[in-house]
């Protein structure tokens, strides 16, 4: 098996708080009791800011993926983890770019892939990153990569498209 180089990220600042950016809420509707129950499931005690809504989470995540082409190749295949997606939000060209895969638990898929070719690949950990107040993540963004040879340290590579949200590197358990 390949070793990967690894790193994670906590995301400390919103790079919008000095404007107004239009809220992405969902009411629910509660006209009965059990809709109070279904909504009390929801709630917890996460005090970790809230730094992004969902259109700036992808476009963040357009952002890295450019970034990670540039430094890494145009071949590089990255493997995107995200939570469930935003509705009636369309997402950046680069996200459905056939070098890109979106979804959950795609760690043994880039591991596959990764054995597969010599180009770059790149796991990136997007889903703890918290886009509401119902979201239970702590704004970690972790990353992984194979066979990218001499190529810079995947912290060096991902910081630039980061920089506006004061990214500090943390010990984190990279892990499917």
């Amino acid at each position: 098996m390949k070793t990967a180089q690894t790193c994670s990220l906590l995301l400390l600042s919103n790079p919008d708080k000095s404007r107004a950016i239009p809220c992405e809420v969902c009411n629910l509707p509660l006209l009965e009791p059990q809709d109070y129950v279904r909504r009390a499931v929801y709630e917890h005690a996460n005090t970790t800011p809230v730094l992004v809504n969902n259109q700036q989470y992808y476009a963040l995540l357009a952002a890295l993926a450019q970034q990670l082409w540039q430094d890494s190749g145009a071949q590089t295949r990255l493997f995107i983890q995200v939570r469930m997606p935003s509705i009636d939000l369309a997402l950046p060209a680069s996200l459905l770019d056939a070098r890109v895969t979106m979804g959950t638990h795609l760690w043994n898929e880039a591991l596959f892939w990764a054995g597969q070719v010599q180009t770059p690949v790149l796991w990136i950990s997007a889903d703890r990153i918290r886009r509401d107040l119902w979201d239970d993540g702590d704004n970690v963004i972790s990353l992984a990569c194979w066979n990218t040879g001499s190529i810079p340290a995947i912290a060096e590579r991902v910081l630039p498209a980061l920089t506006r949200f004061t990214p500090r590197i943390v010990a984190s358990e990279l892990a499917p």
